[in-house]
């Protein structure tokens, strides 16, 4: 950022606005610091007449908004953004512009709305082969069918979690593996599997080696505690279960070998 801005040339530093920060912010899920940059990156490709970056601050700024609060502005501003983009015939980037779609959705309880904006998402993936962003997609799906379902439907969102988690792992994309394997290891923990949600997690989270401030870092830190509570305090349980067990049939036992003392 320190370099564009020195460099003094326009293209160059909303480019790099919309890499270095927004982006970036996106995928750190950080998104407290967006509304101070993207007005000027709106500002400079209105004064430059940069139709493509333009759209990109404008969703940027839509995002913003939606992330403090404001969603009825913020889904306009977003959605408004979204129409510019593609009117200028970009189609990179969308699907992760239809994921901010959907889950301003979810923000606002829309989850029908939210179903359809990821539906586009992963189909404008596959048409325009850019799947980077599809384990993501995947992800966020699960979680919108989750909301909807009240948890009823629970094969299928473990289904499309593990095709998420496939598809992150080829890729190797770990921040994708990491958000996916908190969100199945919920899931299992929820049904009783801490042992198998554990090892899961722990063995994406074992492959970082910076980045612990990180939103999802913490998130997967937190979760890793709880599960091992969990397995700690059910293996507690059962030992009291067990010494209980014990005593009673030791009491058993010697109830049944004691002598019996009738008056003749």
């Amino acid at each position: 950022m320190k370099l564009a801005e020195k460099l003094s040339h326009p293209h160059t530093l909303v480019y790099t606005i919309c890499h270095a920060r927004g982006f970036m912010d996106l995928f750190r899920r950080r998104c407290e610091n967006t509304s101070s940059y993207s007005g000027l990156l709106v500002s400079i490709c209105k004064e430059n007449g940069f139709s493509h970056w333009v759209n990109c601050g404008v969703i940027l700024d839509g995002w913003a908004a939606v992330c403090a609060g404001h969603l009825d502005r913020g889904m306009t501003v977003l959605q408004e953004g979204i129409v510019g983009y593609q009117k200028v015939g970009a189609r990179i980037w969308m699907p992760m512009w239809r994921i901010l779609e959907a889950e301003t959705y979810v923000k606002a309880g829309r989850d029908e709305a939210a179903l359809r904006a990821i539906e586009q998402a992963l189909a404008e993936g596959e048409s325009i082969g850019e799947r980077w962003a599809m384990a993501e997609a995947l992800r966020i799906k699960a979680r919108i069918l989750s909301s909807a379902g009240n948890g009823k439907n629970c094969r299928e969102i473990e289904a499309i979690l593990l095709k998420s988690l496939e598809i992150a792992q080829r890729q190797q994309a770990r921040c994708w593996q990491l958000r996916t394997s908190c969100d199945l290891a919920r899931i299992w923990q929820r049904q009783g599997r801490n042992k198998r949600a554990l090892k899961l997690l722990q063995s994406v989270y074992n492959q970082f080696t910076e980045g612990f401030d990180t939103a999802d870092l913490r998130d997967a830190q937190a979760l890793l505690r709880n599960l091992r509570r969990n397995l700690t305090d059910g293996r507690g349980r059962r030992r009291v279960r067990r010494v209980k067990n014990n005593r009673t049939t030791a009491f058993r036992s010697k109830a049944r070998a004691r002598p019996s003392h009738r008056s003749g």
